[in-house]
């Protein structure tokens, strides 16, 4: 990006925006800085550790079954899943 087109783009932010609009606006921007952050795409190694966790984690009885999960889903937010789930 040119520096022409930032000093343009930051003259339009502080002469358009409100205040309000200013701090949403940064607000947006770092949770996109979050988000990028977390989508990092996993190194060989760091994917089938994850990998092997989660086979430990299923042998040790420490997941949650579906029917479970979705029962749990549909009380917490009634959003009746658990019949269509029941019912697929």
């Amino acid at each position: 990006m040119s520096k022409e087109l930032l000093i343009n783009m930051r003259e339009y932010i502080l002469k358009n925006l409100s205040y309000e609009e200013k701090m949403w606006l940064i607000s947006e921007l770092e949770d996109l800085d979050k988000e990028e952050e977390l989508m990092c795409p996993y190194t060989k190694e760091e994917l089938n550790a994850r990998i092997d966790q989660a086979e430990r984690e299923i042998a040790n009885g420490e997941c949650t079954p579906s029917d479970e999960f979705f029962r749990e889903l549909d009380q917490e937010f009634n959003l009746g899943l658990y019949q269509y789930h029941q019912a697929v």
